[in-house]
């Protein structure tokens, strides 16, 4: 898969970064350095769209590819979050990525080259992610968001969004999307579990009222304007590229 990850001069598409957050802000630095590293070159096609709903919280940043959107009253949801947030993004096509996650060193340039091939698909997704555990590589692994990319379109046609748990899920595989799963071993997404955050995917079958009651007891306390300080506090990238080296030479 040598190259896969060169800048790729021509390219039909232009992509949101659409991140939700909720009082992870350590974690929400890391996701947008991730997507900072990476846009040289990319600046008049892409933006991040960060969607923040905690009352009394309000992120500064100020950075023209990158809009946060704060908000004085929480969502009844992830699902309707989600629904909003797509709403306010601007390019064709929109990749989600939530705070805890990460973009791959090479995510953009990916993410170009594929809208290029399918640019009629309604989703465009990997197979896999690359997982940390607490930080530690663990290779690639898939669940239902495996660097989902959504083309605008696409979101048009879903109807008003579950106000209940698996929104994911239900928006990429009950609406009859024409999807294109890439099977080849490179992500788009790092997903990162543990490190001593709350993680909505592990809270099992509830609620969203307890979900909403959950993560504010598990999550930061700092309130009032907060400037983010955009950084990689653990290195992530190097043992992707480090294992995708000894892809390519075993």
């Amino acid at each position: 898969m040598r190259g896969f990850y060169c800048l790729i001069p021509i390219y039909l598409g232009m992509i949101s970064i659409l991140t939700l957050t909720y009082k992870r802000k350590d974690l929400l630095e890391e996701a947008i350095q991730s997507y900072l590293l990476q846009i040289e070159g990319h600046e008049d096609t892409t933006e991040m769209v960060i969607i923040n709903d905690v009352d009394g919280v309000e992120y500064v940043y100020n950075h023209p590819n990158i809009r946060i959107i704060n908000l004085k009253e929480r969502f009844s949801s992830v699902g309707k979050k989600l629904e909003w947030g797509f709403k306010q993004c601007k390019y064709p096509w929109i990749y989600r990525l939530d705070d805890d996650d990460l973009l791959s060193p090479f995510a953009l340039n990916l993410l170009y080259r594929r809208i290029y091939e399918y640019p009629n698909k309604d989703i465009l997704r990997d197979v896999g992610h690359y997982v940390f555990t607490n930080n530690k590589y663990q290779g690639i692994n898939g669940s239902v968001n495996n660097g989902n990319c959504y083309s605008s379109n696409f979101i048009k046609r879903v109807g008003p969004f579950i106000d209940a748990q698996g929104e994911d899920s239900w928006l990429t595989f009950d609406n009859k999307a024409d999807t294109h799963t890439y099977k080849e071993l490179v992500s788009t997404m790092i997903y990162r579990w543990g490190m001593g955050v709350y993680h909505i995917s592990g809270m099992g079958d509830i609620s969203s009222k307890e979900v909403n009651e959950l993560t504010d007891n598990q999550s930061d306390i700092e309130m009032g304007t907060i400037e983010i300080v955009p950084n990689f506090k653990n290195d992530y990238w190097s043992p992707i590229l480090n294992d995708l080296k000894e892809d390519t030479t075993s």
